[in-house]
C-alpha cells in the first residue's frame, strides 16, 4: 500500500509543481501591473503659507509622495535641526540640515495648528519618473541630516526644483520664458521682495546674508521662494506636456497674517535721523552714546559672523563698512577720524541708494548710516568749538 501511495506522490508531483509555478507567475504579473499603473505612485508639491516667523515668512515647499499600494502617504522635506535654544549654533554655521519625511497626516495637522494654509499642485510627468523621483528622495533620507545649513543656496524652493529635474533625468525640464524679475534681479532683492510684509524680518536677513546673495548665478537657482517655485513649474513642461495641471488646496488658512505697524525698522532710523540733527543744536551726549552703543553691537555681531562663523553666505558684507567697533576702540582719538568716517558714511550712503532694484542693504540702514555721518559731523563741530 505504501509503495502505491508514493507512486501516486510521483505521478502528481510535476502536475504540483506546474500548478505552483503557475500561482508564482501569475502573483508576479499581478504585482507587475499595480507597479506599472499609472496611479501606483503619485507626486505633488506643497507649498505652505508664510507666518511671521524669520525662518517661515516665506512659505515653505516640500513634495508629497502617495502610494496606495504601500499605504505610502509621506512628505519630503527639507529642514534643519531645531534652533530652539541653538541661536548661536545657527551663527557659529554649526547647524545641520537634511531631507527627511514625514506622514502628510501630521504635516497638514501641524500646518493647520499654526493656521497656516497648504496647496498642493500636482506632479503631471511619466510613472517612470515618479518613481524616480521616489529613489531619489530615499536617497537623500537615507544620507541624514549632515548639510551645513545653508537658507541661500539648499532652500526648500531650490531643493525641490532640482529633485524634480534629477527625477527626469536624463531627460530635461523645458521652464520657457523665465520671469524678467528672475532674470534681472539678485537673490537679495527677491528675498527682499518676498519680506515687503515683514520688515524687521527682511531687516534680519539682510543684515546676516552677504554678498553672495548679489552674485551672478543661473537663473534657476535664483528660485529659493515657494511662490517663484510654483511660478516656474507652471510654466515648466516635460515632453511638451505641462509638468503641472491641478491644484488642491489641502489646509485653509486660518489665520491671516496682519501687516506691519507703524514701527518699522525704517521708522526707527528716521526717527534717530531727526534726533542726530537735534543733537547737532541740544543733547548731543546721550544721542552719541545711543548712536555709538548701537553701531558698536552691530559692528561686533557683523565682524564675528564675517571673520569667524562658518555660516554661509557671510564671507563678505557691505554693512561692516559704516557698522563696524572701530570707533569704540578709537573713541579717545575721534577728533582725527571724525570728518573722515563721516564722509565715508555719506558716500557709501549715496553708493547704497543707486542700487535701485538690486539693494545690497536694507534702505533702513542707509537712514541709520546718514544719522551716524550727522551725528560724527554734529561732534567734531563741537570739539571744535572747544578747541578755540
Amino acid at each position: 500500500m505504501k509503495v502505491f501511495c508514493h507512486i501516486i506522490m510521483f505521478l502528481l508531483l510535476p502536475v504540483c509543481l506546474h500548478a505552483q509555478v503557475d500561482s508564482l507567475e501569475q502573483a508576479r504579473q499581478d504585482s507587475l501591473a499595480i507597479t506599472e499603473a499609472d496611479d501606483f505612485v503619485t507626486a505633488s508639491i506643497l507649498v505652505a503659507t508664510p507666518s511671521d516667523v524669520l525662518y517661515s515668512c516665506v512659505g515653505h515647499a516640500s513634495i508629497r509622495l502617495q502610494c496606495p499600494h504601500y499605504d505610502l502617504d509621506m512628505v519630503y522635506t527639507y529642514e534643519s535641526e531645531s534652533v530652539t535654544n541653538r541661536v548661536l549654533t545657527f551663527f557659529m554655521g554649526d547647524l545641520k540640515m537634511g531631507m527627511t519625511a514625514v506622514p502628510t497626516e501630521r504635516v497638514l495637522a501641524d500646518y493647520a495648528s499654526e493656521g497656516r494654509g497648504i496647496t498642493e499642485y500636482v506632479l503631471n510627468i511619466p510613472l517612470e519618473k515618479r518613481k524616480q523621483l521616489w529613489q531619489y528622495l530615499d536617497g537623500k533620507v537615507e544620507e541624514g541630516m549632515n548639510l551645513p545649513y545653508d537658507y541661500l543656496n539648499r532652500s526648500c524652493a531650490l531643493m525641490c526644483l532640482r529633485a524634480v529635474s534629477e527625477a527626469v533625468y536624463p531627460d530635461t525640464l523645458s521652464f520657457g520664458v523665465w520671469d524678467e524679475r528672475l532674470i534681472k534681479k539678485s537673490r537679495r532683492a527677491l528675498l527682499g521682495d518676498q519680506t515687503e510684509d515683514f520688515p524687521w524680518n527682511r531687516l534680519i536677513i539682510y543684515s546676516i546674508t552677504g554678498i553672495e546673495a548679489d552674485k551672478a548665478c543661473s537663473v534657476m537657482d535664483k528660485v529659493v521662494i515657494p511662490s517663484d517655485l510654483i511660478e516656474v513649474l507652471q510654466k515648466t513642461t516635460f515632453n511638451g506636456e505641462p509638468v503641472v495641471l491641478t491644484k488642491n488646496s489641502l489646509v485653509s488658512q486660518a489665520v491671516k497674517v496682519e501687516p506691519a505697524g507703524w514701527f518699522t525698522p525704517m521708522t526707527l532710523a528716521c526717527i534717530l535721523l531727526l534726533l542726530a540733527i537735534i543733537s547737532c543744536f541740544w543733547m548731543q551726549g546721550p544721542l552719541s552714546i545711543l548712536l555709538l552703543a548701537l553701531q558698536s553691537v552691530l559692528g561686533i555681531a557683523l565682524t564675528y559672523l564675517v571673520v569667524f562663523s562658518a555660516l554661509p553666505n557671510t564671507s563678505f558684507s557691505w554693512l561692516i563698512i559704516p557698522f563696524n567697533p572701530l570707533p569704540l576702540f578709537l573713541w579717545h582719538w575721534r577728533k582725527w577720524w571724525l570728518v573722515p568716517f563721516a564722509v565715508i558714511c555719506i558716500g557709501w550712503s549715496v553708493v547704497m541708494l543707486t542700487r535701485i532694484g538690486n539693494p545690497l542693504v536694507d534702505n533702513a540702514f542707509v537712514v541709520f548710516v546718514l544719522a551716524l555721518a550727522v551725528n560724527y559731523m554734529g561732534q567734531w563741530n563741537q570739539l571744535r568749538k572747544q578747541i578755540k
